[in-house]
């Protein structure tokens, strides 16, 4: 009996160690059994060792991404019947075309009644590609996070533009002949008193491009956005109001498009107008032709009566790309011109330019504007003998010429070439001289021209400027507005400049966002709009 029980039990044991033997085999020889669960499987291992797991798999030949999960964390000791945990994680970009919403915006106007909306545009939808950060866990979406600084329009949005009328001012200034601004994208004309401001225009798209009265202050010259909604930006159309005082005045397109200057060609018969054009560019909004044209109008109807080409497009100057300035002399006869580098006059038989006075680029404003080119403006006098213009000056220490931060006023006279450089010394780059018409029996005239409070910081963004005026050899020179104090002109822009009333006892200007206008004698400033948005003063006499 006994060596029965002891049979059986030797036979016991001997089936726990095969069953033992067979695990091992299944397993490997290690003691602690762990379970990995990754890419979808659930595999056993054996170790000999409790190391950290992110040895164990490293030696298991487990790669990891680097977004990847792992529960229980790598640093944790392995033991025994230890499950662990892969997630798979995938984090990548996204951009799936949806809808972009429009928005609205709200323009104060003294157009309408104060309180009063009038729809100016509809909003319309547009269509983006709008990207996001798209996590996955084992290949299931888990989030998704929109990148809002990547929206990458396919068509832009449109948005609503809603006029609301504000209050007027209750200023009332008596002044000589014709004022015209722009307000909101419309055209404005006042004629000999404040209380006469009366819109001339109803469509709001004005670009401010150009924005030109007549001398006799008959016709107005102006260029508004292209009516195409997906025009570039600069894309514009040229048109013509030749009656402003016709109730409702009648706006007339004319033949050009993508027009970059334009100007009335005074002293003409018929009425002329000279413009040079540009191409739409992705890169910096205009790539300039440099050409200029002289078109012949009906002052009946607005029909183009002729077109002479007096300059062939071209690319001659430095920074072409930008196009140059041109100006006419009161009587018509000259045509001066400046770049980024020169003044100079047209050569109107031959169709070239010619230089009056040369001097270094301003090349910073490339850098801090993104490849914009300062050009000076130009004013001729009253007897079209000399002209005016700001003009970049020498370094003031060790900079390169063309990093130089003086910018001064110098008076050019073109019959002789004579040059008077500095004719007044640091006034800032946005100085905009400006000289008035004659007065006093038709003997005397005055400049104005803004100076900059920190002459060699003038091109900052917020660099303040006061107005001055002098006399034409620049003696009695005297800071007009505003008054002592005061917060200046900031960035007096060119395209705005200093409109001298017909009688030169007034000046029009933009201070703040809104027309003022200024008492040469008094001093005293009358603000004439509150809503922010007026800009290009131009003043001509009522004949």
């Amino acid at each position: 009996m006994r060596r029965t029980i002891y049979k059986l039990m030797l036979f016991g044991l001997l089936t726990v160690l095969i069953l033992s033997a067979c695990q091992d085999e299944g397993l490997g020889s290690g003691q602690l059994a762990v379970t990995v669960r990754v890419d979808g499987r659930s595999d056993v291992y054996r170790y000999d060792r409790a190391v950290p797991i992110g040895q164990f798999l490293d030696e298991k030949g487990i790669t990891l991404g680097d977004d990847d999960k792992v529960n229980p964390p790598l640093q944790t000791q392995l033991a025994e019947g230890m499950v662990i945990t892969i997630t798979r994680v995938n984090i990548w970009r996204d951009c799936p075309a949806e809808v972009l919403s429009y928005g609205t915006q709200y323009v104060e106007t003294q157009g309408l009644r104060p309180g009063e909306t009038r729809l100016l545009q509809s909003g319309q939808n547009g269509l983006g590609e709008v990207c996001y950060w798209v996590t996955e866990h084992d290949g299931v979406e888990q989030s998704r996070e929109r990148i809002e600084a990547q929206v990458n329009p396919i068509e832009p949005p449109r948005d609503e533009i809603i006029y609301i009328g504000v209050e007027r001012p209750d200023t009332l200034v008596v002044f000589d002949g014709i004022l015209a601004y722009i307000s909101g994208g419309q055209a404005w004309v006042i004629e000999g008193s404040t209380v006469n401001n009366k819109p001339v225009t109803v469509d709001g798209r004005l670009d401010g491009r150009v924005f030109e009265l007549s001398d006799d202050g008959q016709r107005l010259l102006y260029t508004r956005s292209n009516s195409a909604g997906d025009n570039p930006e600069f894309s514009n159309e040229l048109w013509t109001i030749l009656d402003i005082a016709a109730e409702p005045p009648s706006p007339v397109q004319l033949t050009p498009d993508d027009v970059l200057t334009a100007a009335w060609v005074p002293g003409r018969t018929q009425p002329t107008v000279s413009y040079s054009t540009a191409l739409p560019s992705d890169s910096l909004g205009w790539d300039a032709e440099n050409d200029l044209y002289l078109m012949v109008v009906d002052p009946e109807n607005g029909a183009v009566d002729d077109i002479d080409q007096l300059i062939d497009r071209n690319g001659r100057g430095i920074y072409a790309y930008w196009g140059r300035r041109f100006v006419w002399s009161p009587d018509g006869q000259q045509l001066a011109w400046a770049n980024g580098n020169e003044i100079g006059l047209v050569d109107q038989e031959a169709g070239a330019f010619e230089t009056l006075l040369s001097f270094a680029e301003y090349e910073t404003m490339l850098q801090l504007r993104q490849g914009e080119v300062w050009v000076p403006t130009l004013s001729w006098s009253p007897d079209g003998t000399v002209l005016v213009a700001p003009v970049h000056g020498p370094p003031y220490s060790s900079e390169r010429p063309e990093e130089s931060s003086v910018f001064d006023l110098t008076v050019l006279r073109p019959e002789t070439g004579q040059a008077i450089n500095p004719y007044k010394s640091m006034t800032g780059i946005w100085s905009n001289p400006t000289y008035s018409p004659v007065f006093d029996a038709g003997e005397t005239y005055l400049v104005a021209f803004f100076v900059a409070r920190e002459p060699l910081r003038s091109q900052g963004s917020q660099s303040e400027y006061d107005l001055w005026i002098a006399d034409s050899d620049g003696s009695n020179a005297r800071r007009l507005f505003p008054p002592e104090g005061e917060d200046g002109f900031v960035q007096p822009k060119p395209e705005d400049g200093i409109a001298w009333s017909p009688d030169a006892r007034h000046l029009a200007v933009i201070y703040q966002g809104n027309l003022w206008i200024i008492d040469v004698n008094t001093e005293i400033g009358y603000p004439i709009t509150n809503d922010e948005q007026a800009s290009r003063p131009r003043w001509t006499a009522n004949e």
